[in-house]
């Protein structure tokens, strides 16, 4: 009798003990089930989004429109589903839990159960897509979301630096070790030395002719430094008004000074050759060149104006800001 109770605690010690390890796996890794249409052929890519870049951490098959990934997360961070690693990213919010979505012909998540943030990011992307997510308002009430930390960081290009810091302090000291804040840490850091008043670093850059210039070569004018790409197409948009910004001010001490983060040099060239007739810059390595990282680019276009001392009068993503300080300028 003693042999059979010894025995069967034994099975039930093994029973919580395999519980228990299913548990603590369950809780330090995840598991992403997917589908996919059936006629979708090939790899689908998991990308890590930190330190701004989407990092491939993993892959596999598609097997009858479905998939699965296994793995680990540091902390609760965005990550992005890529088929082939090429196109469009389906992104979403991870951590280390079970996750289950369905993806459309047009690589859009079309349902994803997971935990409180992946459904929280869900929320917030589709209303950040109409660019009308209000983090003022959301962070009065939740400030220790990873969702918010990764909203705040992507749409710190939207405010000015006294906003940014207003809304940084809004975050609670429970975040302050997550990636998203301290990315936005550092960047903050460098703006504090970029605000009006500063001088502006100088800019080592080729011009059209391939030759090798600098920003400073252009002190003694007023300038609009235009930090853009012939992909982005916002800046396309903005072209308009940059050629009548030129039109209006070129004889007034004035120029443009239009600086590529484009990839592909020959598509620049081809670009300003269509009636940009100001000055134009190319910097290498696109948003990990020198320029980017010290002017602390987050959006493209993005707009510093300086004066003929070369000192930072305003910066701006929408060239139409930048006439009222214009007039001050050269008037």
């Amino acid at each position: 009798m003693k042999q059979i109770y010894f025995l069967s605690a034994l099975v039930l010690l093994l029973a919580l003990n395999s519980c228990q390890e299913q548990k603590t796996k369950t809780e330090h890794s995840y598991t992403i089930k997917g589908s996919v249409p059936k006629e979708t052929k090939g790899k689908i890519y998991l990308l890590e989004f930190k330190n701004r870049e989407y990092t491939p951490v993993d892959s596999v098959d598609i097997h009858n429109g479905n998939f699965k990934f296994e793995g680990k997360t540091s902390q609760p961070l965005l990550y992005s589903l890529r088929l082939n690693n090429k196109g469009k990213r389906a992104n979403f919010f991870l951590e280390n839990t079970n996750v289950t979505m369905h993806l459309n012909q047009d690589w859009t998540i079309e349902s994803i159960k997971g935990s409180e943030n992946t459904q929280l990011f869900k929320t917030y992307d589709d209303i950040n897509e109409k660019r009308a997510l209000n983090l003022d308002s959301i962070l009065k009430t939740d400030n220790n979301s990873p969702v918010i930390a990764y909203f705040l960081g992507r749409n710190a290009y939207m405010y000015d630096y006294p906003e940014l810091v207003s809304l940084r302090k809004q975050i609670s000291p429970e975040l302050f070790k997550n990636a998203y804040i301290e990315e936005l840490d550092k960047a903050i850091s460098k703006l504090e030395k970029l605000q009006p008043g500063q001088p502006a670093p100088d800019i080592i850059m080729e011009n059209p002719d391939g030759k090798t210039f600098k920003l400073t070569d252009l002190k003694g004018k007023n300038i609009l430094i235009d930090f853009w790409a012939t992909w982005c197409p916002d800046c396309l948009k903005e072209i308009p008004s940059l050629k009548e910004i030129y039109k209006t001010y070129q004889q007034k001490n004035f120029t443009i000074l239009s600086i590529s983060l484009d990839r592909n040099k020959n598509s620049w060239k081809k670009a300003i050759a269509d009636g940009l007739s100001w000055e134009h810059g190319f910097v290498e390595n696109a948003w990990k060149s020198d320029a980017a990282q010290t002017y602390t680019l987050r959006w493209l276009p993005t707009y510093i104006l300086i004066d003929t001392n070369g000192i930072i009068i305003a910066r701006t993503i929408n060239s139409h800001k930048m006439i009222e300080e214009i007039e001050k300028l050269v008037n």
